[in-house]
């Protein structure tokens, strides 16, 4: 079974990235909050990176993580806080909010708001440790809360981004242009066209995670989750089979820049674009998982109806702080879910 769950808060402070931090003091001498932060986060060893794994990323509404805590040296950056959800480290967990930033009077990781997350390093960690799939959950703002209520989970099968700036590994040269060229050691591509039903990967993915989170409905942290219009306990976390969904019923998260909510005219014209629910994080996960090959299969909890179509008293801000508060048993159960079904797939052994 996988070990206990626990993620104590970080004290809060002044910070910065450990990047950041070594880069300023020089090659000669690495502040001594860097230090310590080697030593509450260990590198992880060798003999552990080796895959295939799989990966979860959780958010700000997710508070589960394994018991010891590794770092991992990307050419991007120090990722921290990486665990492994189960004991025979096949899956590994990162919460994309506390893994990239450090407390510089501390060392202990720190909270990163949306958009100052270092997504190279964090994506580029899991796959340094070989992972081949991954999933992450992410809390967002329903665009449409008459089909798509607050306390409802989806699974977005495309993405908009608002500000559509390059998310790239490029020009590392392990990335090709349209192939990855295997004989040069590449691993990704730059030039591709992201969430296709082409991708039979991704598609068999996405049915696979629909299948595993099921048990969730039956749990007692399902009783307080809402359906979408469309969803059945047989479809659910989408409306209809998830290799259906994608054209038939298809569910697009638009992600905005953060990290102020959006404006009611931002939102009027994402719903006006074919929105479903609005986050600030994962469609720059996905493409760089994209980039490297990797699955990204998308969980999206709906904290809040966005500003303007809320009808809680404190409006949309509130709402969200609210149900926050509330969705730790749904989370915990989902990431649960999500261990036990990934334990027993089976992947390929990576190539002699």
């Amino acid at each position: 079974p996988p070990p206990p769950f626990s993620l104590p808060l970080p004290p809060a402070g002044l910070a910065h990235s450990f990047a950041q931090m070594a880069s300023q003091m020089g090659s000669q001498e690495r502040p001594a909050a860097a230090a310590e932060t080697l030593t509450r986060y260990p590198p992880m060893p060798d003999d552990w990176r080796t895959g295939p794994r799989f990966a979860v990323i959780g958010g700000s509404g997710v508070t589960v993580a394994g018991e010891e805590r590794f770092s991992v040296e990307t050419p991007f950056g120090l990722a921290v806080n990486v665990s492994f959800l189960d004991a025979g480290r096949k899956v590994l967990f990162l919460n994309r909010h506390l893994c990239t930033h450090v407390d510089e009077s501390t060392g202990e990781v720190r909270y990163a708001p949306p958009h100052e997350l270092n997504y190279r390093a964090m994506v580029w960690c899991l796959h340094a440790c070989g992972v081949k799939k991954m999933v992450a959950l992410s809390s967002t703002g329903s665009l449409h809360p008459e089909n798509i209520p607050v306390g409802s989970v989806v699974m977005p099968d495309d993405y908009y981004m608002v500000k559509p700036e390059a998310m790239t590994f490029w020009p590392h040269p392990a990335m090709g242009t349209f192939e990855a060229d295997k004989e040069k050691g590449q691993v990704g591509r730059i030039h591709f066209a992201p969430a296709i039903k082409e991708d039979e990967d991704w598609m068999k993915f996405r049915a696979e995670v629909q299948a595993m989170v099921h048990p969730v409905l039956a749990s007692p942290a399902g009783e307080q989750l809402r359906m979408s219009r469309g969803q059945t306990r047989a479809t659910w976390p989408c409306v209809g089979h998830a290799e259906d969904a994608i054209e038939e019923h298809p569910c697009v998260y638009v992600n905005t820049i953060g990290p102020r909510f959006e404006t009611r005219a931002e939102v009027r014209a994402y719903r006006g674009l074919g929105g479903s629910v609005v986050g600030m994080t994962c469609a720059y996960e996905w493409t760089l998982c994209s980039e490297l090959f990797i699955p990204y299969a998308l969980l999206s909890v709906v904290d809040n109806a966005c500003n303007g179509l809320s009808t809680h008293p404190g409006g949309a801000l509130q709402e969200y702080l609210d149900h926050k508060h509330n969705i730790g048993a749904l989370t915990t159960a989902i990431v649960h879910a999500l261990v036990k079904g990934l334990v027993t797939q089976e992947l390929p052994a990576p190539a002699a």
